[in-house]
């Protein structure tokens, strides 16, 4: 049998276990893929590498019977497979991880990882063995949660693992990572490519689809890129350079990823003091006009749940927020807003948007949280609207076209045109750049930029490192609900941001 290369001394057989051919699919007024051809062996991992829109995720939807094929074939070990339902890929053995997770909030862990197969005994649920099972296929991924625990209840981090080890407790032959890494942090990063080695050395073939172009030459054994429906490039990773994929995927290089530059921060615009909810505990911290004040931790650390605390989301049990040296009380989100507060989430899907919407609709939803009206205006709708699409450069049919069928990273345009809108003094965002590619990561980042450059105060929430230290002035470094470490720009490095964020 002969071998190919393979990351880490791992080798995968030269048996095929998946093969698409010719694959065209085609969507009123787009041409989604275009005779896209690709294969996979048995224990490798092929990244898929595009930008969104490139076609990325109609692929996947195809290979995981969401979608059919206008003309093409799949095989699997050489044979021609069709699947009508994603329920015959899934009893094919191919198991998807979606970006956007796929969770029952009011149910267990347990539940959710054996949802449609619940163990049962006597014509019972066998709760014993499913909480013992799910702790079993817990450990796998690196969790050790109560599998009677609400899965609600979870961060999204834990909600992603939990994902995977619910695909995994199937017979997977074939594992479709859709940006796994988009809500971890470093560490948890870490264990989940350990978790890929394992996986493919145990015959599972594996596609996965990062922008993390970095994560690709630890895990991938090939890169396949995908520009506007067509494969642009396939690469063994051992031939591959990073700026070689970027030209590959965007068509041109991107020479300044991040625009940020040293800027003179303005007066303190927002003080939190003593920040205290079932989570944080004494999280103290000021931010100026003109500065990106990043905040950054692990899973667990509180950091995530700092952005809902200031906007009215959670419940607070102490501390106080000052606005301009005053202080105010943020009992709601609607409070918040007339307060020039504005937060963009880090689930853009489930609560920053209303996917089956318009983008005016979208666009236009705080306007009226603040502009109450018993009637909309559809004309000033679209005139605000076409005002952002050309502003952000949404790509987008027009104003009409359903936000859901649009890419991850103009949807996240969409979200910050409807606060834009707005005019915020204080903008918090909540992984802003989180499953978006580099070429939209780039016009994100300049968007930030000409913010700041207002006057605009930002609060950046963000677990990618790189992003971080580029875009940030200052850094505060969160650890078991409090604020181990606040950096400075200059002196802040990967090194010294890890230490805070395990309590060093």
């Amino acid at each position: 049998m002969t071998k190919i290369y393979t990351r880490n001394d791992r080798i995968a057989s030269d048996e095929i276990i998946m093969e698409a051919s010719g694959i065209n699919k085609s969507f009123p007024g787009v041409k989604a893929l275009s005779d896209v051809s690709i294969t996979i062996r048995k224990g490798e991992v092929v990244a898929l590498l595009g930008e969104n829109g490139a076609g990325k995720s109609t692929l996947i939807k195809v290979l995981s019977g969401v979608y059919q094929p206008d003309s093409g074939q799949i095989k699997m070990y050489g044979k021609e497979v069709r699947f009508d339902v994603p329920k015959q890929a899934r009893n094919a053995g191919i198991g998807v991880i979606h970006q956007e997770l796929n969770y029952v909030p009011s149910v267990s862990i347990a539940e959710n990882i054996f949802m449609g197969n619940i163990p049962k005994k006597h014509g019972f649920v066998d709760y014993k063995t499913m909480y013992e099972k799910s702790k079993e296929i817990m450990k796998q991924v690196g969790l050790d949660l109560n599998p009677k625990m609400n899965i609600g209840n979870c961060s999204v981090a834990q909600k992603q693992l939990i994902e995977l080890a619910k695909v995994i407790s199937d017979d997977v032959k074939v594992l479709i990572m859709d940006e796994p890494t988009s809500a971890l942090n470093d560490v948890e990063t870490e264990n989940l490519f350990r978790f890929i080695h394992k996986a493919a050395a145990a015959g599972i073939a594996i596609f996965y689809i990062s922008h993390k172009l970095d994560e690709l030459f630890e895990v991938a054994d090939r890169v396949v890129v995908v520009r506007d429906g067509y494969v642009t490039g396939e690469f063994l990773i051992k031939d591959a350079t990073k700026q070689m994929l970027i030209s590959k995927m965007v068509g041109r290089d991107l020479t300044d990823m991040y625009p940020k530059k040293e800027t003179v921060a303005g007066d303190e615009i927002i003080s939190v003091k003593g920040l205290r909810t079932s989570v944080l505990k004494d999280v103290s911290f000021t931010a100026k006009k003109g500065e990106i004040f990043g905040i950054y931790g692990l899973m667990g650390s509180g950091h995530q749940e700092i952005g809902p605390a200031i906007f009215g989301q959670d419940n607070l049990l102490g501390g106080k927020i000052q606005i301009h040296g005053k202080t105010v009380h943020i009992k709601n989100p609607t409070d918040a807003i007339r307060l020039g507060l504005a937060y963009v989430p880090a689930e853009r899907k489930t609560e920053g948007l209303v996917l089956n919407q318009s983008v005016a609709i979208n666009t236009m939803s705080a306007y009226y949280t603040r502009h109450k009206s018993l009637f909309t205006d559809r004309k000033r709708d679209k005139e605000i609207a076409d005002k952002w699409i050309d502003i952000l450069s949404v790509k987008t049919p027009s104003y009409k076209t359903i936000v859901e069928s649009l890419s991850g990273g103009n949807q996240q345009k969409v979200i910050l045109a409807k606060w834009l809108e707005l005019e915020p003094e204080i903008l918090i965002l909540n992984e802003p750049t989180r499953g978006i590619d580099v070429g939209a990561k780039t016009e994100i980042y300049k968007i930030m930029e000409n913010l700041v450059a207002e006057g605009k105060c930002i609060i950046l929430i963000t677990s990618e490192m790189p992003e971080l230290l580029m875009m940030s002035d200052r850094i505060m470094i969160m650890f078991e609900g409090k604020a181990s470490g606040i950096l400075n720009r200059e002196e802040a490095n990967q090194e010294m941001v890890v230490q805070y964020a395990i309590g060093g």
